[in-house]
Parts: structure tokens; sequence; C-alpha cells
């Protein structure tokens, strides 16, 4: 199994890391949390695997794919945008507790996880 990368973006100048894990081969979950004492935000996002879902995207009708599958990977501004959310809809990083939320399919808006 392939090592979980870390990376580290700043949002309104404070210091988050940020990985994104495969739940399925139709989700990801992006959890982002700060450095020191505190709770994590936990985001599912879809997201289509290209490896994993190789005969369905291929087999898809011309010009269609885009339509049905989400191919565009977690890339750092949309990690910023959701942690930007997250803070906005009352996210606090130094609580201990772990917030989960899920990213709409237009992955414009965060929305409470049905968990």
């Amino acid at each position: 199994m392939a090592r979980t990368r870390i990376r580290s973006i700043v949002v309104e100048d404070i210091v988050y890391r940020w990985t994104v894990g495969l739940v399925d081969p139709r989700h990801v979950k992006v959890k982002v949390w700060r450095d020191g004492p505190g709770g994590a935000l936990e985001v599912m996002a879809i997201f289509d695997d290209p490896w994993l879902n190789f005969g369905p995207i291929i087999t898809a009708p011309a010009g269609r794919a885009a339509e049905v599958f989400e191919l565009s990977p977690i890339a750092p501004a949309l990690a910023a945008k959701i942690v930007r959310q997250a803070l906005e809809m009352g996210w606090q990083a130094h609580h201990k507790a772990t917030t989960r939320l899920q990213l709409t399919r237009d992955r414009e808006r965060l929305e409470p996880s049905p968990e």
C-alpha cells in the first residue's frame, strides 16, 4: 500500500496539514488538521479513480465521461477552499472533536455528512 502523503497549506496565515485517502473507487476523504493539539476536519468527496474505474471510463459514451465521472484530483486550491468553507461553517481546528462534512458533487460547497 502506498504511503500517505502529508501536505501543508496556509489559509488565513495559519498552517494546516492535509492528506487525501481512498475510501472506495468513487470517493476520497480529505483530512485537515493543525499542528499541535486539536481536532481534524474530514471531508468526503467524489473522485472516480481512473486506475480503479478504467473500464467504465473508457467505455462511457464519447464526450459524456465528464458528466458521469469526477476525474479531477483534490488539488491544493480545493483543499484551501474546503478549509475556508469549514471555518465559515464554524469548524474550530483547536477543539479536539473531529468534524465530518461532505463536498457537493459540483465541489462548490460543504454540507453536513449523513453519518
